[in-house]
């Protein structure tokens, strides 16, 4: 009896460059002739084409990518029994996790990998090149780092602004020194220098960061983002207040990825900042470190007026560790980095009901009439612990005494969520 191979054509380029958007076309056409030539050849096999899976703009280093999982969840739905690509650095850069998928889960799944121009079938015994051939592919990607991350320094040690997009206010303007690339920031002129000296005075007056939002919503001036349909959020407003850049200081390497392997941004030390030459700022340095001064004091002194929630100070987001704060609109909180316009995370939010349920049922599964809280060194009683376990006149101060913190977890492909709960007492 003949074995059907069902076939996924995997194809991947790294970046959106027009040059390498014709690639991936290119490489499903070889694919698809190695599969009708097979087909003709190998008499003993039924091959059918199920899907093609692409990513493009898509790093080799890491496998979370779109076409890949959508790949992979085919795999797991037994609708792909065969992976058909071009090489395997088209498949991955990343040697070790390459051999986790070669030489551990396709065989678990009992899934055929071929690739065409590497000449490896699983099919047949494991080549015993292939992780000297992934191990290359890696070498390559971590060498193009490399260098990519020494000619952005250098730049920057020239004083060269390396940001592919000016900061509101600011336009880029490309000189050449000694044949050299730098690239300038100077004043936009185009009305947006207002808005910056505007937020500056505004806080200066005693407005806070989601007060100057809401008033320049009020106006409707358009967002750094440049579209009607974005608001001014507080996160914008503070990350404007804090950039150096606004004071004529050319302040970068401020954030930076982990590695290349790793698409996560962290902040880096302020002793590490590659500091460029000053140059005319649209807010003059006096003002400026006033305003961080003012910053730092308001954070010492700072009193809610408000409404205040429940779990604002213990909810963080799980992807880059920022806190999340309450929408009114939402009805439930948001991570701070995915407000802004940096692109520091992508959007995560949580609705306050679930929180509730979420943490009831934590306390639920902690507590029976035979044990007692050791909270803050102190016994709650029985009356206190079925209080909270009721929720009745539950404040912000309960939540503080009782939670650690909370981090907020999201699947980007399947929106699926789910909550870490820490508790500060012991059961004893």
């Amino acid at each position: 009896m003949k074995k059907q191979w069902n076939v996924a054509i995997y194809a991947r380029v790294s970046t959106d460059k027009k040059e390498q958007q014709e690639s991936i076309p290119a490489q499903i056409d070889s694919l698809k002739l190695w599969l009708t030539s097979k087909k003709k050849h190998d008499k003993i096999n039924i091959y059918k084409l199920i899907d093609i899976y692409e990513d493009q703009g898509s790093s080799g280093s890491s496998f979370q990518r779109d076409g890949f999982i959508r790949m992979r969840e085919d795999i797991e739905e037994g609708l792909v029994n065969m992976v058909l690509t071009r090489d395997l650095s088209r498949f991955s850069r990343n040697y070790i996790m390459a051999g986790y998928y070669l030489e551990e889960y396709f065989e678990l799944k009992r899934v055929r990998f071929v690739s065409v121009l590497d000449n490896v079938d699983t099919i047949e015994d494991y080549n015993d090149i292939i992780p000297f051939k992934n191990i290359l592919n890696e070498m390559y990607i971590k060498d193009c780092s490399r260098r990519t991350k020494d000619g952005l320094k250098q730049r920057m040690l020239r004083g060269s602004c390396i940001a592919s997009k000016a900061p509101y206010g600011y336009r880029l303007k490309t000189i050449y020194v000694d044949r050299l690339k730098h690239v300038e920031l100077v004043v936009a002129c185009d009305g947006t220098e207002k808005v910056v000296k505007e937020i500056f005075r505004l806080y200066l007056c005693g407005f806070g960061f989601q007060k100057i939002a809401d008033y320049l919503n009020s106006k409707e001036i358009n967002t750094p983002s440049n579209s009607k349909d974005k608001l001014w959020s507080n996160s914008t407003i503070r990350y404007i207040l804090t950039n150096p850049k606004y004071s004529g200081v050319m302040a970068q390497h401020r954030w930076s990825k982990v590695n290349y392997k790793i698409d996560k941004v962290v902040e880096v030390p302020k002793e590490h900042w590659i500091i460029g030459e000053k140059y005319q700022g649209i807010i003059d340095k006096k003002t400026y470190d006033k305003v961080q001064t003012t910053i730092k004091s308001r954070k010492k002194t700072y009193r809610h007026k408000g409404i205040i929630h429940l779990f604002s100070s213990v909810l963080f987001c799980g992807e880059c560790n920022s806190p999340m704060y309450y929408r009114q609109k939402y009805k439930g909180y948001k991570c701070k980095n995915s407000q802004s316009f940096s692109g520091l995370c992508t959007a995560h939010s949580i609705k306050e009901e679930v929180l509730l349920s979420g943490l009831k049922e934590k306390l639920k599964e902690s507590v029976d009439n035979n044990v007692f809280f050791k909270l803050n060194k102190k016994n709650m009683s029985i009356e206190e612990i079925n209080s909270v376990l009721l929720f009745e006149n539950l404040s912000r101060q309960d939540i503080e005494q009782i939670v650690d913190k909370i981090i907020v977890h999201e699947e980007k492909n399947s929106n699926k969520k789910t909550v870490d709960i820490f508790l500060k007492f012991i059961i004893v």
